[in-house]
């Protein structure tokens, strides 16, 4: 028993002994390590990585990638995409070697841009099996603007990247920080932003536009360009308009041209702006260009317009329609100063004249003419500029005259005498405006009045007397005659035609060529002849009885 306890002790103290004598022979493992600095950079940026537990005389390749992997991974297998950016021949345990931040990643599998973001440095041996992996930030600053020319306050657009995240965005322009009118106040967690601000008041030509994040900045370039405002852009000869310009030469003198023409002028400030007022020139109504332009050859242009207009009084419609002899006013303002205006009432056509004022406005009242109902041109015109209203006439017909004589189923004599009652200018109420009234008489063989005997139209007063030569011949009621008549006012409206009279008439002598004393003298003699023809005849008469 003792014999087995001490073979069992023997046991362990030679497995101990063999234990002691191998841990001096196994091999230390060597704690590679790469420490990378700067930690973070821009591409071209110098970067050194300092080494240490290395194996003396190895061959040691470094890599650059996108990819993270870990030690003891393969590069081409585990690591695809990537840059060699050293080699070290027969290293020593710690040395130090340095590279260049690429901007593109060309010797894995597929080529690749450097962009922001976070990337890794490899130690790689000669069989590609990475040994030490540190990090590196790569911060691709970018700057972009929108519009990168314009004028004073054109709204721009900033663009950045690649800044330090969560810091604050100050932008320069020139020498001078502007205020962010939108967008981002500071950068987002991956360093990038979008700012808008106005641009300020400056000079003609090219601005630095600064950015500045933490310690980091970026530069772009806007060029200003003048231009100029007018206020008000529309009016008239004489008017007062304020010039304002923005973006000329320091301290240069300007002028100002209409049309061509100088009409003022001055000195531009510290800023390259300017006001200044001018007057309208005398020229006629239409699109006038206002040039600035400074002694550095600096201009600028806007459109002025000098309107044409014309209106009229009372204004007509055909809810509210004019008359025939109304008193319209027409006025305008825009034709040429002190010239000959024309004024047309197109319809009929009536034409007045009047010379403008100085400021080529001007005013003519006139009555209205004759003319049908309806919608009237009426054009104002001075050669160069013309302008028109409409005026609307009325349309309610007067109303229909009452016939008188002759008497319905009458007797007339064949020079008929027709008579009707007057149409005023009162209707139920309503003063008929376009006088005077006019009437058409109408004298026919039937009722249906085709091919009329008489047919009178324009008549001024309210009664006819056929002439000689309308004069009709004796009929009776089997064959009478039919007449009707009906009012017209002076806007060509006409009433309804009266119901249709009938009438016929009677023998009459009738002794053509005469007419006048002449008939009367010949009427007379007759009776004489015919008294003393009665008076022989009596006396005759008595003789007989007598003898």
């Amino acid at each position: 028993m003792k014999g087995n306890r001490f073979l069992r002790i023997l046991a362990t103290a030679v497995i101990l002994a063999m234990l002691l004598v191998a841990i001096p022979v196994t091999p230390v493992l060597a704690a590679e390590n790469i420490s990378v600095t700067p930690t973070s950079g821009e591409i071209d940026d110098y970067v050194e990585i300092y080494c240490s537990g290395f194996t003396a005389g190895e061959d040691v390749y470094f890599y650059f990638s996108s990819e993270e992997a870990d030690e003891g991974d393969d590069i081409d297998q585990d690591v695809e995409n990537y840059e060699r950016i050293a080699i070290e021949y027969n290293c020593e345990s710690s040395f130090e070697i340095d590279f260049d931040v690429p901007d593109e990643l060309t010797d894995g599998e597929d080529d690749e841009d450097v962009e922001s973001g976070d990337y890794y440095v490899y130690a790689a041996d000669d069989n590609e099996v990475i040994l030490a992996v540190d990090d590196f930030r790569v911060i691709v600053i970018g700057l972009s603007i929108s519009p990168d020319e314009g004028t004073v306050d054109t709204e721009v657009r900033v663009n950045g990247s690649g800044f330090e995240g969560n810091e604050n965005i100050e932008i320069k322009f020139g020498n001078s920080s502007v205020e962010i009118s939108r967008g981002d106040d500071d950068t987002s967690s991956s360093g990038s932003f979008t700012s808008y601000f106005l641009v300020p008041e400056s000079v003609a030509g090219d601005h630095t536009i600064t950015v500045e994040v933490d310690n980091d900045e970026a530069e772009d370039e806007f060029t200003v360009e003048p231009a100029i405002e007018i206020d008000p852009v529309e009016g008239a000869v004489d008017d007062r308009v304020l010039v304002t310009g923005t973006g000329f030469a320091y301290r240069e003198d300007f002028t100002i041209t209409f049309d061509g023409d100088e009409v003022g002028g001055d000195t531009t400030g510290s800023s390259g702006s300017f006001e200044t007022h001018i007057n309208v020139p005398e020229v006629a109504a239409g699109e006038y260009e206002v040039e600035a332009e400074d002694d550095d050859d600096n201009s600028a242009s806007a459109t002025f317009f000098i309107s044409t207009d014309v209106s009229i009084s009372p204004i007509t419609s055909l809810n509210s329609p004019g008359h025939v002899g109304q008193e319209v006013t027409i006025s305008g303002s825009g034709f040429k100063p002190s010239s000959d205006i024309t004024i047309t009432y197109a319809s009929t056509p009536v034409t007045f004249h009047i010379t403008s004022e100085s400021d080529g406005s001007f005013s003519y009242t006139f009555e209205v003419p004759p003319s049908d109902a309806g919608g009237h041109t009426i054009t104002a015109t001075d050669g160069v500029s013309s302008m028109s209203v409409t005026f609307v006439m009325e349309s309610t017909p007067p109303a229909t005259p009452p016939p008188l004589k002759p008497f319905m189923e009458g007797k007339a004599d064949s020079q008929t005498y027709f008579d009707w009652e007057d149409v005023t200018a009162d209707i139920d109420g309503v003063v008929e405006q376009s006088l005077p009234i006019t009437y058409d008489l109408q004298v026919a063989t039937n009722e249906n009045f085709t091919s009329p005997l008489v047919n009178k139209t324009g008549l001024t007063t309210s009664e006819y007397t056929l002439t000689e030569e309308e004069a009709l011949e004796s009929t009776n009621k089997e064959a009478p005659y039919y007449w009707r008549l009906r009012a017209v006012d002076a806007a060509s409206n006409a009433s309804q035609w009266t119901g249709t009279g009938i009438f016929t008439v009677g023998f009459s002598f009738n002794f053509p060529g005469l007419s006048g004393w002449l008939l009367y003298v010949l009427i007379g003699v007759g009776a004489l002849a015919l008294f003393f023809i009665g008076l022989w005849i009596g006396r005759r008469g008595g003789g007989g009885d007598y003898y």
